[in-house]
Parts: C-alpha cells; structure tokens; sequence
C-alpha cells in the first residue's frame, strides 16, 4: 500500500524513466483544502499501479491550479499507455472543484543547475511549471538546446540566479511538446528571474504566446513502502 509524506521528490531521479503530468485548473480557493485531502485519501486507497514509484502533489500559489507529477520506472511494462495504468488514482476532479486536465507522458531530457549550489541547500518553495506546443520531437530538443544556449551567451553557464536550484526540462513521449518544472528557493525569487529572463527568453524563442505558466508549491508525495 502506498503512503503518503511531506518529503519533496527527487526530480532527477535516475531510476526515473518517465513522468506522468496533468494540470487541473480553475479550481475554488475555498475548497483548496479539501480537495487535496481528498486526493490524497484517494491515492492510500487505490490499486498501485506496476511500475510507479511516486505520485506528487502540488497547489498553485493562485490557490485556483493543482499538478500532479507522477514518476514511472522502465519495468512498468505499461508502454505508451501510462495514463490508462494511472487512471486508477485519477480522482473525480469536477467533483472536487476543479477542470480535468489531459495526462500526457513525458521523459526528462535535461535537467541544469547552478554550478555552484548552496550548502545546506535549502527547500524548494516554488516550483515554477509550463508546457510548450512543438511539432516533432527533434524540434523540441533543439528548442530546448536553443534556449539553454541562448541563455548561457548571454547570462554565463555558472547560472547564478539567487535563489536557483534546478530547472527539469521535459520532451513529451509524443514529441508534441515540452513541460518544464523548476525548482526554486522563493517565489519571489523565481518571479525575478521569470521577469527578467525567462520572458524575453521565450519571445526570442518564438514561445512568448504559451507565457511562463503557473506556480506551485509542494503539498505531499505518495510512494510504496520500501
């Protein structure tokens, strides 16, 4: 049976071959804690699909958005069907207040830090999320080689952003786009660095229409025993 814990997963995990992700929106702020009590009851009570090895949960800072991060290992057997094996601990979002989202399957692609970190390093408090529409999976990897590049002409590779602690990026299974979720010390200090960097990064990458995204906090993990 799987439990549940305040413990931050671990994003760059290597025995993590595949993330599931889904956005539920347009939640109500008053029912914000229920809900996710509710989820949470629901992930202790259902089957545990093969091959998952955590499922985490976070609320948007808008208190309107939940995100839902599942990670999956390469002996789940499950192929491109991860979202029919997670469908089980899919609670009823409508429900609960919020807008479904589509669950899309993604692999981590590359995942960059500060060259030089804090120690101790501190929690994560703001996991900045955003989804990117691309036309093929060659395309998605040069767009983020592209952006990653750009960014170290122009800011330097060392990636000193106060409060920076590690950017994921994300190629979907389906080569039809990106997810990036970031992790950082403060929301404040992410929405600097959004202002200043990442907004005119994405207008010269041709992706200033999909915006920054949403903005998240840790709420809980569920994982098997073990």
């Amino acid at each position: 049976m799987p439990r549940t814990s305040d413990t931050r997963p671990v994003l760059g995990r290597p025995d993590a071959t595949a993330a599931l992700v889904e956005e539920v929106v347009d939640g109500d702020p008053e029912k914000l804690q229920a809900a996710t009590a509710a989820v949470l009851r629901h992930w202790e009570s259902a089957e545990w699909p093969a091959g998952l090895l955590a499922v985490s949960l976070f609320t948007g800072t808008d208190d309107t958005s939940l995100l839902v991060y599942s990670q999956w290992s390469a002996r789940a057997g499950h192929g491109d069907d991860l979202p029919a094996a997670f469908d089980a601990l899919r609670p009823d979002w409508r429900a609960l207040g919020y807008t479904p989202g589509e669950p899309r399957v993604f692999e981590l692609y590359r995942r960059v830090q500060p060259a030089v970190l804090p120690d101790p390093l501190p929690p994560v408090g703001c996991y900045p999320a955003a989804f990117f529409s691309m036309n093929d999976g060659q395309t998605a990897r040069a767009w983020v080689d592209g952006l990653l590049g750009t960014e170290e002409e122009t800011i330097g590779e060392d990636r000193a952003y106060p409060g920076a602690i590690a950017a994921n990026f994300h190629v979907s299974a389906d080569d039809s786009g990106i997810f990036l979720l970031s992790e950082w010390a403060s929301e404040a200090e992410a929405l600097v660095h959004i202002k200043a960097e990442i907004e005119p990064l994405l207008e010269y990458m041709g992706q200033a229409e999909a915006g920054p995204g949403r903005r998240y906090t840790f709420h809980a993990t569920a994982a098997t025993a073990g």
